[in-house]
């Protein structure tokens, strides 16, 4: 019997075995495609076949994760007329009902189950669209790491230890987090320490890790600051110009050091390493251009000029060749991917051929990273490319049409009017998109 066959040992129904079994061999391999796969074939799944809160949760995910690869991961929000809706419903109330019954115990592993259910009712809300909720599970789960790392702090109770990984998770799920919520972290700790900024920041990359936690601490700057200048008018750029271009200078001052550490490490491990620790790598590459191109043209209000289109024909270049190289195709990550990236191309390249090309290719892999969806990325571009052509009447049905697809702007313009901060997130302030 293989692992994807293990069940409780408790009673189950026929329904809660064939979801368990989805949530196994679907929803796990990919949830951790590149990095930390060890949290989802580990951790919760060992958690999950000996805790029955986790393992309703891990149900609900089943159920939520099978509907929405159906729908082409088309954001519909949960309609308890459907029965796999109504199933996941129950099977969140029942591990509610687990979590309720042990409140007041007094067991050291209650904490980390609580953390894994949040993140499990987290990642089910994302891929239904209700993004409130999911932040409201993010925010859960961030205070019980802070109240479980105080309470660690002041008795010393090494019992209480939380698994790295997953308060890693929730970290990074908190940064990204600013583009679809209040603009910054939830939680103040992402700072990285001063000497970690010196010239020596990157002068010791030996493996695929030292790569993944220098990007992290890069990203962890970077993202927040993104979110902060991308919804931001010409004249509150011009307000805090001064400010605000020292640290872009900054952060790609950083990120320059670091690419060049990084392709030294490049020449001397890329052909060493396996074929799965290459694709991170590839996408640590990937992010890092993503990042850097946006971070040169944040403080920009209008038209990108012309001259950048090179660098944006060079992102969607790698995305294509990330892509024909590595064939895997995840219906849903929590790892960076390629959507950030295609979505800037596609939103800001002074070429519009080359931002259908990237549309294009949104399109023909339907699928979420975390709080990222490739289909309201696909659509939100064409949205903006609409609003540009505006003035040209023939000429936006002629771009348009061939890619336009009617039932999906309907699921993208439902989910965002029916989240209550959307029209706060940082590219739909960007480009105003909402606005009638």
């Amino acid at each position: 019997m293989s692992c994807f066959e293990v069940q409780p040992g408790w009673v189950t129904t026929n329904d809660e075995r064939r979801c368990f079994a989805y949530f196994q061999r679907c929803s796990l391999p990919n949830l951790g495609l590149a990095f930390n796969p060890s949290l989802w074939r580990k951790t919760v799944l060992q958690i999950g076949l000996v805790d029955p809160a986790v393992y309703h949760a891990a149900i609900m995910l089943g159920s939520v994760h099978e509907d929405s690869v159906e729908k082409q991961m088309r954001l519909s929000g949960e309609n308890l007329h459907q029965a796999r809706h109504r199933f996941a419903l129950e099977q969140a109330s029942r591990a509610y009902s687990f979590l309720s019954q042990r409140q007041a115990s007094q067991d050291p592993q209650l904490r980390e189950v609580v953390l894994v259910c949040c993140l499990l009712f987290l990642i089910s809300e994302l891929l239904l669209g209700r993004y409130d909720k999911a932040a409201h599970h993010l925010q859960s789960g961030l205070q019980i790491i802070k109240e479980t790392q105080e309470y660690q702090l002041e008795t010393s109770r090494r019992s209480l230890l939380l698994d790295t990984t997953l308060v890693e998770t929730f970290q990074k799920l908190d940064v990204e987090c600013s583009h679809f919520g209040p603009g910054t972290p939830f939680s103040a700790n992402h700072e990285p320490d001063q000497d970690w900024l010196g010239q020596n920041a990157f002068s010791d990359l030996r493996n695929v890790e030292d790569v993944h936690n220098c990007v992290t601490l890069l990203m962890n700057q970077g993202i927040p600051f993104l979110a902060r200048c991308w919804p931001l008018s010409g004249v509150e750029i011009a307000a805090s110009y001064g400010v605000l271009s020292n640290r872009q200078q900054q952060l790609l001052s950083l990120y320059f050091q670091f690419q060049e550490r990084f392709q030294m490490f490049k020449d001397i491990h890329y052909n060493n390493i396996d074929r799965l620790e290459q694709r991170a790598v590839d996408l640590l590459q990937i992010q890092c251009l993503v990042q850097i191109l946006s971070l040169k043209t944040c403080l920009i209000k209008g038209p990108i000029p012309t001259r950048m289109t090179p660098e944006y024909l060079a992102l969607l270049s790698a995305h294509e060749l990330f892509l024909a190289k590595f064939s895997e195709r995840p219906s849903f990550t929590l790892d960076y991917g390629i959507i950030p990236g295609l979505w800037v191309v596609a939103s800001q390249c002074p070429l519009y051929s080359v931002r259908i090309q990237a549309i294009k290719v949104l399109q023909s892999w339907p699928h979420a990273e975390a709080f990222k969806n490739s289909n309201v990325a696909a659509s939100l571009a064409l949205e903006i490319i609409k609003k540009e052509l505006q003035a040209e009447d023939g000429r936006v049905m002629s771009v348009i049409d061939e890619y336009a697809d009617k039932e999906l702007a309907y699921f993208l313009f439902e989910t965002l009017r029916s989240t209550q901060y959307s029209e706060n997130w940082s590219f739909i302030r960007a480009y105003n998109i909402l606005e009638q």
